[in-house]
């Protein structure tokens, strides 16, 4: 095991490493008190329909969204895009959270700030009832996990709480913990030009791993098990309906597949789609629709296919969408 400074060096050169951020900025944000982390708040950035007057009263749906991260790294706003996208499609409000990052904070921090970030969702006087919830690879796992029932009791939302939440999605999430890095699809190595994606290696999915749970290997073995970090090992008949986005190119392609089509036997409103030649992060390494070049982009195929199926998904699953 490294030591602490090693720890937090590696941690910092990985947070530092170049990002793809939208120059696309929230309407307008606020903060909750974290339940986990003495002292820290948990940044909401909120964007609403264009239709729709900033902090109006007018009743509408909500998405809660949590970015991919690796569990470490700090990408608040990273999907401004996604944000945009679905709050002008579908004339809802956007609701993207943050969440405590390991190593400083491990799980189950991280996941224990979600909780706020949906019921002070839950409490504006805007809200409909009508919930979803997204994610996107580790913000993905969160969602995902959250969206089953007995999880989100024991992380406590209430019976009432949990009724609100009518669907999730989620883009290449982490689904089971218990599969060494090692046995991984990885994706490392120079970024094919006509192939958008974000390089994970064997070592950096570890590193991730390791800061998340823990180095400990008994407890690691443990916690890969818990229906909190993986999705997985849940109830399959307890989620809400799922739409799963996994990749071709991606090293969490595999476990998002297999568990898209074992909670499909359980409710045939669950939808999948398979992302062919894009990556982990594709829609981030693509233009945006509707921008120039975008039709002639690698992914871009991919990507209004995706979109458009989440679309049509929530429209199916939330009443106030028809």
């Amino acid at each position: 095991m490294p030591s602490d400074q090693e720890i937090a060096a590696i941690a910092a050169a990985i947070r530092a490493a170049p990002a793809i951020i939208p120059n696309e900025k929230c309407d307008w944000s606020t903060s909750v008190p974290s339940p986990s982390v003495p002292g820290r708040v948990v940044e909401l950035q909120i964007y609403d329909a264009p239709s729709i007057a900033s902090k109006s009263s007018t009743q509408r749906p909500a998405i809660v969204n949590w970015h991919g991260s690796g569990y470490l790294v700090p990408r608040l706003g990273r999907d401004a895009y996604l944000a945009r996208f679905l709050s002008k499609n579908l004339d809802l409000t956007f609701v993207d959270a943050d969440y405590a990052k390991s190593p400083e904070n491990p799980f189950p921090a991280g996941l224990e700030e979600c909780i706020p970030a949906i019921r002070w969702t839950l409490e504006q006087p805007w809200f409909d009832g009508n919930l979803v919830l997204s994610g996107l690879s580790a913000g993905a796992q969160l969602a995902v996990s959250l969206s089953s029932k007995p999880v989100a009791l024991q992380l406590g939302l209430t019976e009432q709480e949990f009724s609100k939440i009518k669907a999730t999605i989620a883009f290449y999430p982490v689904c089971d913990s218990t599969i060494p890095a090692s046995e991984k699809a990885t994706n490392e190595g120079p970024v094919p030009l006509d192939i958008p994606m974000s390089p994970l290696s064997r070592e950096l999915m570890e590193f991730f791993h390791n800061c998340y749970l823990g180095w400990d290997k008994e407890v690691q073995f443990k916690l890969a098990r818990d229906p909190r970090v993986s999705p997985q090992f849940a109830d399959h008949a307890s989620f809400v309906p799922l739409f799963v986005i996994a990749c071709e190119h991606d090293p969490l392609g595999a476990e998002a597949t297999k568990f898209a089509a074992d909670i499909a036997k359980h409710n045939d409103k669950h939808r999948y789609y398979f992302a062919k030649a894009v990556g982990h992060g594709f829609e981030t390494r693509v233009p945006e629709i509707g921008e120039q070049g975008f039709v002639d982009a690698p992914g871009s195929l991919a990507k209004k296919e995706a979109y458009d199926l989440i679309v049509a998904f929530l429209k199916d699953n939330v009443a106030s969408l028809n």
